[in-house]
C-alpha cells in the first residue's frame, strides 16, 4: 500500500542508517583511542577490572623505582665491602711479614697504616643518594638507631586492600672510626724506666665526643703481664659498662679505677693513670730492687660497635712494631668479620636484583592482561571500518530512494 502519511521504507532505511552510523562512530572511536573498552559504558565489568589493575601497575612502577634505588645502594656497598676485604687480605699479609725477625717493621707498619686509610675511605665513600649501608649510627645508650633497612619490594592485593612487602636486612658497620690508638709498649727487660706501656683513649671534651651518661663503646682491655719474678699473668678488664660521667676527669678516673682493680686482683705489678688522653702503665717495682723489670705484652683495648667505634675499629691498633703477635690475632678476626659482612651485602644485592627482574616481568604480564581486556584489535577494527563505510553509503542511498516514494504518488495526479 502506498501512503503519503507513513513512509515505511524511509523509516526502515533511516533506522538502518542510524545503526550503521552508530557502529561506525564506535569503530572510529576504537581506532582513534586503540581501546575497545574506553569507559564504563563500553563494558562496565571489564572497565572496572582494567582500571583497578592499572592502579596496581602504577603501584608496581613505584615499587620498581624503590628497587632501582635499593639496587644502586646495595651495589655501591657491595663494591666497597669487596674492596675492604681485598685490602684486609693485603693487610694480613703485611702483618704476617711483620712476624719475621730481621725485617724493617717500621716500613711494614707504614704499609699497614696506608691500607687502614684506604679501608677507612672505602667505608666512608660507600654512599648512594646519601645512604651508606656500611655505616650505623647509635643512640646515647649504645643501641643502634638505623641498623635495620627496608626496601619496598612488592604489593599484594587481598580482600580489597593492598599490602606492601619489604626486603629487610641490617646495615653492616665497616667503619674504622675509633677513639683508641696504638699501644706503646717498652720492650726492654732491664730498665730503670717505670713507664712500660701506654695507650691513647681520646674521650674528648664534654659535649663534643660524648655527652653525660653516654656509653663509651669500650669492650674488654686485655694484656699479659710478665711479673718481676718472671711469672706471667693474663689480665682482662671489662669496660663495656663505662659511660661518660659528668666530666672528662671523672670518666678517666672511672676507667683507671676499673683497670687498677683488675691489675691488683690479678697480682700484676702495674698500676695505671691518665696523662692527658693517654692511659699509662707504670711498673710498681714490687720487689723494691730499684729495677723496673716487669713487662707488658699484647695490650689491646677492645670495643663494641658504637658512634665512637666502627665495626673495624680495631684496625687503628694494628702495630707490627710493638704488638705484632696480637695484631695478627686481631687481623684474622677482623678479616673473618669483614668477609661475613660483605657476604650479607652481596646476598642482599642479589635478592634486590632478582626481585627487580620479577617486578618487571610481573608488570609486563599485568599490562598484557589489561590489554587483552580493553585493547582494540586494529586489524579487525580496520576491516569493520571499511565495511561500515560501505554500509553507510548504501543506507544513505536506500533512504534517498525511499524518500522519493511520495513524489512518485504525486505523479499519479498529474
Amino acid at each position: 500500500m502506498a501512503s503519503i502519511m507513513t513512509n515505511t521504507s524511509a523509516m526502515t532505511a533511516l533506522q538502518t542508517l542510524r545503526r550503521v552510523t552508530g557502529d561506525l562512530e564506535t569503530t572510529q572511536d576504537r581506532i582513534s583511542t586503540g581501546l575497545k573498552v574506553n569507559n564504563a559504558k563500553d563494558n562496565a565489568a571489564y572497565w572496572s577490572i582494567a582500571t583497578t589493575m592499572k592502579a596496581d601497575v602504577a603501584g608496581f612502577k613505584a615499587v620498581k623505582e624503590s628497587l632501582e634505588l635499593g639496587s644502586g645502594t646495595t651495589n655501591t656497598a657491595s663494591v666497597a665491602s669487596k674492596n675492604i676485604v681485598e685490602n684486609l687480605q693485603t693487610l694480613k699479609a703485611r702483618v704476617i711479614a711483620g712476624q719475621t725477625n730481621g725485617v724493617d717493621k717500621s716500613l711494614i707498619q707504614n704499609d699497614v697504616d696506608q691500607l687502614v686509610k684506604l679501608i677507612k675511605g672505602a667505608a666512608a665513600d660507600a654512599s648512594f643518594n646519601g645512604d651508606n649501608l656500611l655505616r650505623v649510627t647509635y643512640s646515647n645508650d649504645g643501641t643502634a638507631k638505623d641498623k635495620n633497612v627496608s626496601i619496598l619490594a612488592s604489593l599484594s592485593r587481598s580482600d580489597g586492600s593492598v599490602d606492601p612487602s619489604y626486603i629487610e636486612f641490617q646495615r653492616q658497620d665497616m667503619r674504622v672510626e675509633s677513639i683508641v690508638g696504638k699501644a706503646t709498649i717498652e720492650q726492654q727487660v732491664d730498665s730503670t724506666n717505670d713507664l712500660k706501656a701506654s695507650v691513647g683513649i681520646k674521650l674528648g671534651a664534654p659535649d663534643t665526643t660524648f655527652i653525660d651518661g653516654q656509653n663509651l663503646g669500650l669492650g674488654a682491655m686485655t694484656l699479659t703481664v710478665t711479673k718481676e719474678d718472671g711469672s706471667k699473668v693474663d689480665v682482662s678488664v671489662d669496660l663495656s659498662a663505662q659511660t661518660y660521667d659528668t666530666d672528662l676527669a671523672t670518666t678517666q678516673g672511672n676507667i683507671a679505677t676499673a683497670v687498677n682493680t683488675a691489675l691488683t686482683a690479678a697480682g700484676a705489678d702495674f698500676q695505671v693513670a691518665f696523662n692527658g688522653d693517654t692511659l699509662e702503665f707504670t711498673d710498681q717495682d714490687v720487689n723494691t730492687d730499684g729495677n723496673f723489670t716487669a713487662q707488658i705484652s699484647g695490650l689491646w683495648v677492645g670495643s663494641k660497635e658504637s658512634d665512637a667505634f666502627g665495626g673495624l675499629a680495631d684496625l687503628t691498633q694494628i702495630d707490627v712494631v710493638n704488638n705484632s703477635k696480637k695484631s695478627l690475632e686481631v687481623i684474622n678476626k677482623l678479616l673473618d668479620s669483614a668477609i661475613g659482612k660483605a657476604s650479607v651485602i652481596g646476598s642482599i644485592e642479589n635478592r634486590v636484583s632478582v626481585q627487580n627482574d620479577f617486578v618487571s616481568k610481573l608488570t609486563d604480564s599485568m599490562n598484557k592482561g589489561i590489554g587483552a581486556l580493553v585493547d582494540a584489535d586494529m586489524n579487525e577494527e580496520s576491516s569493520r571500518l571499511q565495511a561500515l563505510q560501505v554500509q553507510q553509503q548504501l543506507a544513505i542511498q536506500a533512504l534517498s530512494i525511499a524518500n522519493q516514494g511520495p513524489q512518485n504518488i504525486l505523479s499519479l495526479f498529474r
